[in-house]
């Protein structure tokens, strides 16, 4: 410099710098980060255990009408080796019958039907014994079935005529108060007052209690509301009541999704203060990924925008023009402004917050919510698994996993 002068000359902007107070860019992603995390807009729900039923109401109740077989699902042929085996144990059954066991025969018909289901032939021997035994739920059941698959002999048509019969009296012990309560719990099912549906079925199976499709309906009621285990012991009593239902497979299967939901139950407590130290891990403890996943993104989201979105400024020992870079080794100070990183920060703590009171509320309503998912497995071999973020709890210790490969 010469006489020894500072000349400073005037600022040149580095490449990639953000003139004027930002960029629209990053203007864009930090306040369209921060819409959405103020509105809630993200779906935190969207792992809803307890939505995702895929039962249906039962609808058959006194003056409801003429009788309607479910849908009935015909799988495949069997195995050879299943088919020889139910074959044998139709045998058995008729030994059985022939001594009067009527209750083994049952047994043998049932397991008979359960590895031969495409048989129109065992599935109508199973009626007659169920008919016999008075189960008249169970045999409707089995000639629902005959009738769905279909037979070539006189089979299908006597089935038909026998679900008309058993069908006319299949109203037995059922009170007038008993069907209008389950009349008003279908009607408010179908306004999506649930708990007020739940109600009314629970005073229809107060009138008639071993009424199978007003505690079916009710567990169903009770599953929609959230209260699993109330739901869980109607699903149940409507088993013990209708074991052989066309609808046991896909009504235990539910029965085992509530259990694995229930089997460990988070804290609320726990859920808020892990999803204030960390965004989103209320969620992950409390097994809704999708939901952990959007409050770590977009808490994420604002903490990048605040840091990307920044004031370059160089001042350079020479004079240079407009638009131009100050050249390598003529750089006298550079400053960096980050304006937006405050307000990022304080939106990324907005939105922990936010997700861990969403978390704890969450937790708190469901009373037991779906906890961590048990170990997985041991995968087969050539198996790759990639597994999600993971929060888990055991005593004292909280276990965070952010990726798990498995091989």
């Amino acid at each position: 410099m010469p006489h020894g002068t500072e000349d400073r000359g005037q600022p040149s902007r580095v490449p990639g710098s953000v003139p004027g107070g930002g960029a629209p860019v990053g203007r864009i992603v930090l306040w369209l980060t921060l819409v959405i995390a103020v509105s809630g807009a993200y779906p935190l729900a969207a792992q809803d255990l307890f939505l995702d039923s895929e039962l249906s109401l039962k609808r058959d109740y006194p003056g409801s009408g003429p009788f309607t077989c479910p849908d009935v699902i015909i799988p495949g042929p069997p195995l050879d080796g299943e088919r020889v085996q139910a074959t044998q144990l139709a045998s058995s059954a008729d030994q059985a019958l022939i001594l009067g066991d009527l209750d083994r025969a049952a047994t043998l018909m049932a397991r008979a039907t359960e590895l031969d289901p495409s048989s129109a032939e065992l599935a109508y021997r199973s009626g007659r014994v169920l008919e016999d035994l008075g189960d008249r739920p169970g045999a409707i059941d089995a000639y629902c079935r005959v009738v769905a698959i279909g037979s070539v002999d006189e089979t299908a048509p006597d089935a038909e005529a026998r679900i008309r019969t058993l069908a006319a009296a299949r109203w037995a012990g059922i009170s007038d108060a008993a069907s209008q309560a389950f009349q008003a719990g279908l009607t408010g099912a179908d306004a999506s007052r649930l708990a007020e549906a739940a109600e009314s079925f629970g005073v229809a199976l107060a009138e008639a209690p071993d009424w199978a499709d007003a505690a079916f309906n009710r567990g169903l009621m009770f599953d929609r509301l959230g209260r699993g285990q109330e739901a869980l012991a109607d699903l149940r009593r409507y088993l013990e009541l209708r074991p052989d239902a066309a609808d046991a497979v896909a009504v235990s299967g539910r029965i085992g999704q509530l259990e694995g939901a229930y089997a460990a139950a988070p804290s609320a407590g726990t859920a808020l203060a892990l999803g204030l130290i960390v965004p989103g891990a209320g969620q992950f403890y409390s097994g809704r990924d999708i939901g952990g996943l959007t409050v770590l993104s977009l808490a994420g989201g604002a903490i990048a925008a605040g840091v990307l979105v920044k004031d370059v400024e160089v001042q350079c020992l020479v004079i240079v023009g407009a638009g131009e870079d100050c050249p390598s080794g003529q750089v006298f100070r550079e400053t960096v402004d980050r304006p937006y990183l405050v307000p990022a920060l304080a939106a990324a703590g907005g939105i922990a917050l936010i997700g861990a009171v969403e978390a704890f509320v969450k937790a708190r309503r469901r009373g037991a919510a779906p906890g961590a998912a048990p170990p997985p497995a041991s995968p087969a071999p050539g198996e790759f698994r990639l597994a999600w973020p993971s929060v888990s709890q055991r005593g004292v210790r909280v276990d965070l996993n952010f990726v798990r490969v498995t091989f």
